[in-house]
């Protein structure tokens, strides 16, 4: 054997390949004694289901049903000691199914074993969904250090209990996640925020639909390793800051994702706190923003933090399904308004969807464009469209590839009556480009092999996802008509791409 297979960190890193399948890696312990111990560590690294754990002992379990185990008398200290030399390698479990293969009273026995450790001393990451009758029982984990728990109905009293639970047992705990498992019912503003301040060493919070209060916030404020943050901003928050306090500074804060129901509130709360290391700043909101909101929301922005750390500057207006809109009534957002981006000269990823029309000319974006050297994604109204029946011309869209060198994704209306240019064999093929969306671009049926042509010219990769006339803006009279001849865009785009492999 090769010297460099006896080394445990070539061999697990080998074998970490492998990991989606089990009787492979289970072969592998069984080649040989070098194999074994990588080869069991890498096999039993992710739980997600507990049902392998008792049949390690098959003399003391049997089966219930074709998905479900038990134990049929109590283990002895031989047997104990084999579940143990398998537990101690396990660093995640993820019980996101509703059967755990086991029933309750093996999981009692897994989780309170007779013995004064626990059986889980090494597991690092734990994902479970709530409710679970057995939920308090998975809070023996002393090296936790990622918890990510899925609602599955509304939370009750129980459920702070059992944080509190976990806070005691888990203190060192990194990464807390606490989302519904389904985003649509699921109610969590009953919460007390304040289980969080249990927590000293945190670095991801991320539970965008809890709304947090203002002694959670200072907490949060406090914790020198907090790197991400998301939550649900209430309209009353702002306000119980005092503006003759000192703002509250995240000092190391990388990532901040607020959602709220109007735009005022998030900007209210940014004139606050200080966002030194802010690079990611993403803003949910519900309804559509005044255009005064969205003046003051930048100059916000702006104050916050340093302009020259934004690398992504994202405020979004989820479509809700259900809702009627008249494009006829939105205001219109020009070059006025998307100049509101200028200051931030670092940006990577723009990305602005409200529910309002989008006047912009090529000589408009260009100008804009010119002053991110370094973006790779520009994405404008990719759900509730430009509603209209022009954009920026084929024209427009080459030299704003030839400005942006690095981008990746784009979404906006293109112009397809506008003549279209050959592409320059000074340009080449762009690798990085891998996502197109023209909203709601109308197009003729005779445009579509010119247009198709133009793209597959400039598309290197046939790795490419490609979109059309999906926003819910103009849908009719012409969406129907105008999704069917882009999707046929789309098809000889691929097809000529192909032909060049």
């Amino acid at each position: 054997m090769h010297h460099a297979l006896q080394i445990q960190e070539i061999l697990l890193n080998i074998f970490g390949h492998c990991y989606h399948f089990d009787r492979d890696v289970a072969a592998l312990a069984r080649t040989c004694r070098a194999f074994k111990e990588p080869a069991l560590d890498v096999l039993w690294e992710e739980l997600i289901e507990l049902s392998p754990l008792v049949r390690c002992v098959p003399k003391a379990s049997h089966q219930l049903s074709s998905k479900s185990y038990a134990f049929h008398r109590s283990l002895t200290q031989i047997e104990w000691d084999i579940l143990w030399s398998y537990t101690r390698r396990i660093r995640s479990i993820n019980l996101q199914q509703d059967i755990h293969g086991i029933n309750h009273e093996c999981f009692i026995s897994l989780f309170k074993p007779p013995m004064t450790e626990s059986l889980f001393l090494n597991v690092r990451k734990l994902r479970f969904r709530y409710p679970d009758d057995k939920h308090l029982l998975l809070a023996t984990a002393p090296s936790l250090m990622s918890l990510d728990i899925r609602l599955t109905s509304h939370p009750h009293s129980s459920f702070e209990d059992s944080l509190k639970l976990f806070a005691k047992t888990s203190p060192s705990l990194a990464r807390l996640y606490i989302l519904p498992y389904d985003y649509a019912g699921i109610d969590i503003n009953r919460i007390d925020p304040k289980f969080i301040c249990h927590w000293r060493n945190l670095q991801i919070f991320s539970c965008s639909k809890m709304p947090l209060d203002v002694t959670t916030l200072v907490h949060l404020s406090r914790l020198p390793a907090l790197i991400n943050l998301s939550f649900t901003l209430r309209s009353t928050l702002p306000d119980q800051i005092s503006p003759s306090d000192s703002p509250l500074i995240f000092s190391n804060l990388d990532r901040l994702l607020l959602c709220s129901e109007f735009l005022g509130p998030v900007s209210h709360l940014l004139s606050q706190i200080r966002l030194p290391a802010v690079t990611y700043l993403t803003t949910y909101i519900d309804f559509r923003p005044a255009r005064q909101d969205l003046s003051l929301f930048f100059a916000n922005v702006r104050t916050s933090g340093s302009p020259r750390t934004i690398q992504a500057l994202r405020l979004i207006q989820p479509y809700k399904w259900g809702e009627t809109s008249v494009p006829g009534d939105r205001p219109v957002l020009g070059l006025e308004d998307l100049r509101l981006y200028v200051p931030f000269s670092n940006l990577h990823s723009i990305r602005l969807d409200i529910e309002w029309k989008i006047d912009l000319t090529d000589s408009e974006l260009l100008m804009l464009v010119s002053t991110w050297p370094c973006l790779e994604e520009l994405s404008i109204n990719r759900e509730w469209g430009w509603n209209t029946f022009g954009g920026i011309t084929p024209n427009g869209l080459l030299q704003l590839l030839q400005s942006c060198p690095l981008l990746t994704v784009i979404a906006l209306a293109i112009d397809t009556r506008a003549k279209i240019p050959p592409s320059p064999t000074s340009l080449g093929f762009l690798p990085r480009l891998y996502d197109i969306n023209f909203v709601d671009s109308f197009i003729e049926e005779g445009s579509v092999p010119a247009i198709a042509a133009f793209i597959a010219s400039l598309v290197a990769s046939c790795k490419l996802y490609f979109r059309a006339w999906e926003s819910f803006g103009m849908k009719a009279p012409y969406g129907g008509v105008c999704h069917d001849r882009w999707r046929d865009v789309e098809g000889q785009v691929r097809d000529a791409v192909y032909q060049r492999r």
